[in-house]
């Protein structure tokens, strides 16, 4: 059994205000002509379609016409989709139905989670059983009908992450084991999820402390565990991987090595555990072998003088091989320079930033009266709260704060409970999905 895993395709960033549609549609291809080899049953695609809840037409238009052209090439292959914190589940799971007819599945409710995806293998008669599990807000899953907790009393509705994965958890292995006995011969799970220990990047959204992570071992009877929503390649348990995003949204990803996962199960004998060398499980062998995406421009971020990068010429290799790259230029110059971006576009058309290094740090500190915001009150004075802070916040949008007493009612009561760890950004950005995307 071979497939194909991905995860956090982000269709439709905009970076540093440039639209990357068409840097997504060159890794789009790659994928369309890596699958077109045939020998994959499947894509599963852990999350994190689109970039917005409501994706630009570019980006549906994208996605749409890369399932087009992997069907029409490869009819047998299933397509398998989870959504993560950027997507809006009603708005991928949109014909879900009539999609899964033709072998491209969305899974986008959690209560369907439990119901496998069977797919059949190529070459050979077996099957695997996909569950599909898509990124859990508070109240996505409530416990079961009579379940106590420790004390006995009813259980209260699931709002943290680690009581909605142990809640999933449960119930796929339940699911897991039913799939088995009624005759699959792997059982494989996808999820978008924060795994514990995973390393972050920047172009991940920020999450209130630590409560969202999970431990990746609630799922380690799989065989394999497909995650999405950390952007780097990286193992996240003894058969959990992250693919990592398939493009770099950040100038700090550019030095990491951006792939896909080609997943291979394959049965070993004798099937007793025990007996497995290496202590490999259930007697399933695991093959994962990444593969590289040729980004159409890379990221890099450079440090040097305003002279180094505008007076060079072509002298220095490293800047000639980085003209048709996204550059962000670190000045290092002592003096601040006019307009270096629209200086340096001249040479590097596809600069998106420029800082001024040293020179605007010590301009900063030196004059923090210049600072966008500076009056800020309470600076040197009495240490203030974030209700007061809130408060001025309505009075420069609103003129006043005599129609914001429901707002700040809302926003106090917000923070009691983050401060009690109860509630997390997920939780903000489920809200957010009907009133604008929360962004970092």
């Amino acid at each position: 059994m071979k497939f194909l895993h991905t995860a956090d395709l982000h269709l439709g960033k905009v970076f540093h205000e440039h639209s990357l549609i068409e840097d997504q549609r060159h890794m789009m291809d790659q994928l369309a002509e890596i699958l077109s080899g045939g020998s994959f049953a499947a894509l599963l695609i852990a999350g994190d379609v689109y970039d917005r809840s409501i994706p630009s037409p570019e980006a549906a238009g994208l996605f749409s016409a890369f399932l087009g052209t992997v069907k029409a090439r490869q009819p047998d292959l299933q397509v398998l989709v989870l959504p993560g914190n950027h997507d809006s589940s009603s708005r991928l799971g949109f014909g879900r139905e009539l999609f899964a007819e033709l072998g491209v599945h969305f899974v986008t409710r959690p209560e369907d989670a439990f119901r496998p995806v069977l797919v059949k293998s190529g070459g050979q008669d077996e099957t695997c059983a996909f569950f599909l599990l898509p990124f859990l807000y508070p109240g996505s899953l409530s416990a079961e009908a009579g379940r106590k907790d420790d004390e006995g009393r009813e259980a209260e509705p699931l709002r943290s992450q680690a009581r909605l994965a142990a809640e999933a958890a449960a119930r796929l292995e339940e699911a897991r084991l039913k799939a088995l006995a009624a005759g699959a011969d792997y059982a494989a799970l996808g999820a978008h999820l924060f795994a514990a220990g995973g390393l972050e990047s920047e172009s991940e959204r920020v999450f209130l402390g630590t409560s969202e992570r999970v431990s990746a071992d609630l799922f380690a009877s799989f065989d394999y565990t497909a995650l999405g929503h950390l952007h780097r390649f990286q193992k996240a348990g003894e058969r959990a991987w992250y693919s990592g995003s398939p493009l770099a949204y950040s100038f700090e990803e550019g030095k990491y090595e951006k792939v896909f996962l080609s997943v291979e199960l394959e049965k070993q004998m004798p099937e007793t555990p025990e007996a497995m060398p290496g202590g490999a499980l259930r007697g399933t062998a695991l093959t994962v072998e990444p593969i590289a995406v040729r980004p159409l421009r890379k990221l890099r971020s450079l440090r040097g003088s305003f002279d180094y990068f505008f007076r060079d010429e072509g002298k220095d290799p490293l800047l000639k091989e980085a003209e048709n790259d996204y550059i962000e230029a670190v000045l290092t110059d002592p003096g601040l320079t006019e307009n270096p971006l629209v200086l340096l576009r001249r040479r590097f058309p596809w600069i998106l930033s420029v800082k001024q290094g040293a020179a605007f740090s010590a301009f900063n500190s030196a004059h923090p009266e210049a600072l966008p915001g500076a009056e800020l009150p309470g600076r040197g004075g009495e240490r203030r709260t974030p209700v007061e802070d809130f408060e001025d916040f309505l009075r420069e949008i609103y003129g006043g704060i005599s129609e914001g007493t429901e707002k700040i009612a809302a926003f106090t009561e917000l923070l009691e409970e983050l401060e009690k760890g109860g509630v997390e950004k997920g939780e903000v950005e489920k809200g957010g999905e009907e009133k604008g995307e929360v962004e970092n």
